[in-house]
């Protein structure tokens, strides 16, 4: 009896214990009653909520809702009945709105979570939340409401777990948030944060997980990380500020052997060119089982496989002497070390070069392996392919070969890749036939395009049914596709063959046992015809079909193919016949559409003004109105109209082109005005009207577009005088190109202004007076910088009203250059250039034009200039083309313009120069027609010598046998001739006795000969 009453003692004390032991329950397990303070608070807080889910449709103010406790997200305390969780995070549906101050009043809150929901009306974390001091958990990250940390966070003194990820947050990292001893967990990823990694860092003992990935941290990292010594995770990752490769963080590494509890440890694109010995620091994380150091500036001293003996293994490490071999990249040893830990390596992006070494192997427990972006070289190891574990193999943009051993080696006696889900070899040296991938039978993604394969695609490949995305595009494959090619492929959504000479040998009743969201087969064979199965993909993004010989017309379906569409291509084909102005069922969107080099004909249907960019060229329509007056034209970004068929005039219609970016209608036949409405394109970049009729002036709502950068009008009748609000308003001209035009009067000095302009070409019209003394004054031309080789617009668009993307287009414009008309595209923005020719222009060139010492062609010919050549044109020394024939300039050529050694083409003929060529290597090179028509101009390369030089040369060679030789002697020779002469024949005369001799001598001389 006792003994059982003990028992039942014993039983009570435990039952009591576990009940005492749990301070936090739910409520609907345990009877307890919220606050009714709290109550209220939460009711607060849902009322500034925007639940369109019904996520919060617990809480109310109903019969059965008395009880907050039992709320959806809540838990309170199983002794007090306050409020002590809080966790109201976003799976898939989210809560909108914005948080109510309310919140403050649960001040007994030790979790609170609010992540990944779409508080659109806050910009900015609350500062309230600070206040809530019982707080152990917080987790504010995925709600993108910018701002900056509040300092008040660093009241949360017993915080343990803090996630402010994904924030868009800005400044600095507060100080106060370092006095937050107690964390375990700190995640600031993800942010704009700026400033250095403070030193107090240290102070965050108990810290095992920190995450600051992705922000725009500078500076050293510093010593005191260190002192993390629980520190499991890592991440100082940097992100690209604004596309640039730039490294904000550095580090030397030497805090890293301190941290021998590190799990995973990612450092990708912090700069590591200081860490020397980082191996060795490295190798001391025996717990490590992640590294990422991709893009991280290994010198290339630091970095070579080469060096390290390609036989080593795991028993043979120990007598391996790093010091006596001088290895120059020593990843192998350590790794060699970890093989039981390490399950991911990633080392891309940095300068490792050489052979993989077959140690590799040994890596037996590694998921995860990429080298790409190297240049590493030979083939690829066997001992790749027998890493059982393997998931993940990324080894693309190097110069490797050997893929079909690599292949063969990966089936063999032990579980060779069987696991592997990714193979990356894209951009490699791989040559050889298709390899057979059917023991692949995990293979998800297989990226091989840019490679040498050659032969036909293996069979094998329609058997891998996990295959999730394929891409072997840009290779030398050729040969039949058939159904078999795809038999197994039921989870293929990305599938990419182009740019091969494959044929597709498919019949129109194929179902496909995919549902593609991108394919890309451009470059193959498919045509005649369009291929049927095509109807069964009704979830495209992406179909480019460019290229495939396809020539019927486009079947009705085709244009209803899939709501998600967001790049269409079927350019270069014959596809031939009118689009239908169709009404489309579906809420199609094409971004990007691209049916340029066709033969399409007739009217362009106005539902292709869905579209944001619209690649129309090189066909034959007609008639663009019904495009140009749609109203669903509102998201069209870029137009591309030229080379067509176009007659007649504009419509005059109210265009709705308001987001365009660029229109495109040169070589049309298009006349009459130019309309106002084209000026209603406020945001438009580049505006193309050139080889068509139009007349009359430019139109002045075009000083709208101040964001103009190129403006090219050549080859029509406009007429007037340029305007000058080109030069007042279109201040970020890049290109104004107005050749072969009527335009006349004279040019407006507004022009000085357009500070960005490079090419500037008013050639062949009717503009007189005098060229503006300011022309000099054009900045962009005043500076020898590099400009970018391209003149690009970015922009966003809209895919299919879901995601905003940014866009990207790179202009052309019709050029003359060196005498010759071509289309500029991937150089345009390096041509600097000033073309004045062919008109009525007088007066002296003015020599401020020489400062503008950027200046690659300069072209002023056949106009009614005069004066002389400047001498200052010698600081022309980027000059390529000058040509100034057909004026009246007079005077000498400049001795300067010899010393411009990059002038190829030169042109000075039919003006009135006179005086010598100057002599150099530069002038005498070009042809003797580039000085004819100045008939008073000498020297190589003409035949007209010289001839004042000649007479100075024949002076000089005299003067150069004698040197003493001058005037002085000559009046001294002549003095001395008549004193000498006098003074003989005169004593002759005068002195009988010494004539009589003389004579006598003459006649004894007579009689000896």
């Amino acid at each position: 009896m006792a003994i059982r009453f003990l028992n039942s003692l014993v039983l009570l004390l435990l039952v009591l214990q576990i009940h005492g032991s749990s301070s936090e329950a739910e409520a609907g397990n345990i009877m307890v009653q919220c606050k009714d303070r709290e109550r209220q608070a939460l009711l607060a807080l849902k009322q500034d909520f925007i639940d369109d889910y019904g996520f919060l449709s617990s809480w109310g103010n109903g019969e059965k809702q008395k009880e907050c406790c039992k709320w959806e997200g809540i838990r309170c305390s199983n002794r007090t009945g306050h409020v002590v969780r809080l966790d109201l995070h976003a799976d898939l549906a989210s809560l909108q709105g914005t948080i109510n101050p309310s919140l403050a009043e649960l001040r007994h809150l030790n979790y609170l979570d609010l992540s990944n929901n779409i508080f659109l009306d806050i910009n900015h974390l609350p500062e309230f939340i600070g206040y809530l001091t019982h707080l152990k958990y917080l987790n504010l990250s995925g709600l993108n409401c910018g701002g900056r940390i509040p300092h008040e966070f660093g009241n949360l003194s017993r915080l343990q777990y803090l996630d402010l990820s994904f924030n868009s947050l800005r400044g600095r990292i507060p100080d106060q948030l370092w006095h937050l001893t107690s964390l375990v967990h700190l995640d600031l990823g993800a942010n704009k944060l700026q400033g250095r990694i403070p030193l107090q860092i240290g102070n965050l003992s108990s810290l095992q997980h920190l995450d600051l990935v992705g922000n725009y941290l500078t500076g050293t990292i510093p010593y005191d990380l260190g002192n993390l010594t629980h520190l499991q995770y890592l991440d100082l990752s940097h992100i690209y500020v604004d596309g640039n490769d730039v490294y904000n963080l550095t580090s030397d590494l030497e805090w890293l052997s301190h941290l021998s509890s590190l799990k995973n440890l990612h450092l990708a694109q912090v700069d590591l060119s200081s860490a020397s010995n980082w191996a060795e620091q490295v190798s001391n994380l025996f717990q490590l089982e992640e590294l990422s150091f991709f893009d991280c500036n290994l010198l290339p001293n630091t970095s070579s496989f080469s060096s390290m003996p390609t036989n080593i293994t795991s028993n043979s490490l120990a007598s391996v002497d790093l010091s006596l071999n001088k290895l120059t990249f020593s990843i192998i040893p350590w790794l060699l070390s970890h093989t039981t830990s390490l399950t991911m390596l990633d080392l891309s992006g940095n300068h490792l070069s050489g052979p993989i070494p077959e140690a590799f192997g040994n890596f037996s427990f590694l998921e995860e392996l990429n080298l790409g972006d190297n240049q590493l070289e030979g083939e690829m190891p066997r001992s790749l392919g027998e890493i059982c574990s393997l998931k993940r193999l990324v080894l693309h943009r190097n110069n490797l070969t050997g893929l079909q051993d690599f292949v063969s080696s990966s089936t063999g006696p032990r579980c060779g890749l069987k696991s592997i889900q990714r193979l990356d070899l894209a951009e490699n040296q791989i040559t050889g036939p298709f390899p057979n991938l059917s023991q692949f039978s995990s293979l998800q993604i297989l990226y091989l395009q840019d490679n040498h394969l050659s032969g036909t695609l293996s069979e094998s490949i329609g058997q891998l049914s996990n295959l999730t995305d394929l891409r072997v595009s840009d290779n030398s494959l050729r040969g039949v596709i058939s159904q078999a090619h795809f038999s197994e492929l039921s989870k293929l959504i990305f599938l990419d063959l182009s740019l091969n000479a494959l044929v597709f040998n498919i019949t129109d009743d194929w179902i496909p046992p995919f549902n593609l969201g991108y394919l890309n087969l451009a470059s193959c064979k498919l045509g005649p015809s369009f291929p049927r199965w095509l109807q069964t993909q009704n979830e495209l993004n992406l179909l480019d079909i460019s290229n495939t010989e396809i020539s019927e017309i486009v079947p009705t379906w085709f244009w209803n193919l899939s709501p998600w569409l967001a790049y269409l291509n079927l350019s270069h084909n014959y596809i031939k016949g009118k689009i239908e102005n169709l009404a489309l069922t579906s809420n199609s969107s094409y971004p990007e559409m691209d049916l340029s080099s066709n033969l399409f004909e007739g009217s362009i249907p106005g539902f292709l003004s869905i579209a944001t960019t619209l690649d129309l060229s090189n066909n034959n329509f007609t008639d663009a109105s019904d495009l140009l007056c749609a109203k669903t034209a509102k998201e069209l970004l870029l137009l591309d109209i030229s080379n067509n068929q176009l007659w007649g005039e504009l419509p005059r219609c109210q265009m709705h082109l308001e987001s365009l970016v660029l229109l495109d209608l040169t070589n049309n036949n298009l006349q009459g005005t130019i309309p106002e409405s084209v000026g209603l394109s406020t945001h438009i970049q580049s505006l193309h009207l050139g080889n068509n009729n139009f007349i009359g002036e430019l139109p002045s709502s075009l000083r709208n577009c101040t964001e103009l950068i190129i403006l090219d009008a050549i080859q029509n009748s406009l007429s007037g005088p340029i305007p000058s609000w080109i030069g007042d308003e279109l201040r970020q001209l890049v290109v104004l190109s107005l050749r072969s035009n009527r335009f006349s009067g004279t040019l407006p000095s507004s022009i000085c202004h357009l500070s960005q302009l490079q090419l500037l070409d008013l050639s062949s019209n009717n503009i007189s007076g005098l060229i503006p003394v300011c022309l000099g004054n054009l900045t962009a031309l005043a500076h020898q910088y590099a400009s970018n080789l391209t003149i690009s617009y970015y922009f966003m668009e809209n895919l299919n009203n879901r995601t905003p993307a940014e866009g990207f287009y790179t202009d052309a414009a019709s050029i003359i250059w060196k005498g010759y008309e071509a289309k500029y595209k991937n150089t345009l923005g390096l041509l600097r250039s000033i073309d004045l020719s062919s008109n009525k222009l007088f007066g002296e060139i003015p020599s401020n034009i020489m400062n503008l010492i950027g200046l690659i062609s300069f072209n002023v010919s056949r106009n009614n200039l005069s004066g002389e050549i400047p001498p200052s044109i010698g600081q022309l020394k980027l000059l390529d083309f000058l040509d100034m024939s057909r004026n009246h300039l007079f005077g000498e050529i400049p001795l300067q313009l010899s010393q411009i050694d990059r002038l190829s083409v030169l042109d000075l003929s039919y003006n009135n120069l006179s005086g010598e060529i100057p002599l150099g290597t530069q002038l005498q090179s070009f042809d003797a027609s580039a000085y004819v028509g100045n008939p008073e101009l000498c020297g190589a390369p003409l035949l007209r010598k010289c001839l004042e030089k000649q007479r100075n040369v024949d002076r000089n060679d005299d003067e150069d046998g004698d040197t003493f030789i001058t005037r002085g002697f000559y009046i001294s020779m002549a003095v001395g001739f008549v004193l000498g002469f006098w003074g003989v024949c005169g004593s002759l005369i005068f002195i009988k006795s010494w004539s009589y001799t003389y004579f006598k001598f003459l006649n004894n001389i007579y009689d000896t000969w």
